[in-house]
């Protein structure tokens, strides 16, 4: 990697907040969740009802604001409260830091009951869709806590290089791996045990570059008998609930604003979509 591009992934690394134009900024706070920096969105909701949401970014970057304008877009129409988790990224924090902070933030928060059983969604998108799925199989063992719905949009969920079809794939996958073996579920989660899962939304893109490992996940979680509402679109890329304003996106959106409020149990009429 280039002394450029590396010091591009350090700028975007921090804990970002959304812009003042996006949301009222009385309604947002950062914690830490042990010691995991976490930015709350109507932090008074969260008992109620949140999204718990693991950002994308190939495990290099933080959380952008298209990232934070669809978060923002989903918890207001929804209903709920949410959650960004700043889990550390490559190259500063290899294997497993993301992974164990994402971890360890969701455990504090159902332990300390800030978020409680079955009025909460476990989200990520790209790289966070992968370790929100790694999060939810690793959470069975700790019983309790789990989250009422699984929301994964075009995830990363397999770093083996053979199937990775993009040399800034590879590169990421190179920097956050660090040699470590890419069969462990904490890194391929499709390695993992579905068995038990909560209910799964999965978004997918027919551009997208990882459709493969979406593809892959919806044969596992059938044959596990997991629950699962698959939204696909032929013309959606990576990530393009978030990244994009097309017709796509915003089905989309709507598709997980209606599983998000159907698991939550929010009976109140659904916003103006």
């Amino acid at each position: 990697m280039s002394i450029v591009r590396a010091l591009s992934h350090l700028v975007t690394q921090g804990p970002s907040k959304p812009a003042r134009s996006l949301v009222d900024r009385r309604l947002v706070e950062r914690r830490r969740h042990h010691h995991v920096p976490t930015t709350w969105i109507d932090v008074e909701k969260a008992a109620g009802a949140t999204i718990v949401h693991l950002h994308g970014g190939g495990y290099l970057r933080g959380a952008d604001q298209k990232t934070w304008e669809w978060l923002e877009d989903l918890r207001r129409r929804s209903g709920t409260a949410a959650a960004m988790v700043h889990y550390r990224v490559a190259p500063r924090y290899l294997f497993p830091y993301a992974f164990d902070d994402a971890l360890q933030a969701v455990l504090s928060l159902t332990r300390n009951s800030v978020v409680r059983p079955g009025r909460w969604v476990l989200s990520g998108d790209g790289a966070g869709g992968g370790l929100a799925l790694a999060v939810a199989q690793s959470l069975r063992e700790y019983g309790g806590g789990e989250p009422a719905l699984l929301m994964l949009t075009t995830p990363w969920l397999d770093l083996s290089e053979e199937r990775l079809r993009s040399p800034e794939l590879r590169e990421a996958a190179d920097l956050y791996a660090d040699g470590a073996d890419r069969d462990d579920p904490r890194l391929n989660p499709l390695r993992g045990d579905m068995t038990g899962l909560p209910p799964v939304h999965l978004t997918t893109g027919g551009d997208d570059l990882l459709l493969a490992d979406s593809t892959r996940l919806t044969e596992k979680l059938r044959e596990a008998g997991v629950e699962l509402d698959v939204h696909a679109s032929l013309e959606g890329g990576h990530s393009f609930p978030l990244q994009q304003r097309s017709p796509a996106a915003q089905a989309a959106r709507r598709s997980q604003i209606t599983a998000v409020r159907r698991a939550l149990d929010l009976d109140r009429e659904l916003p103006g979509a």
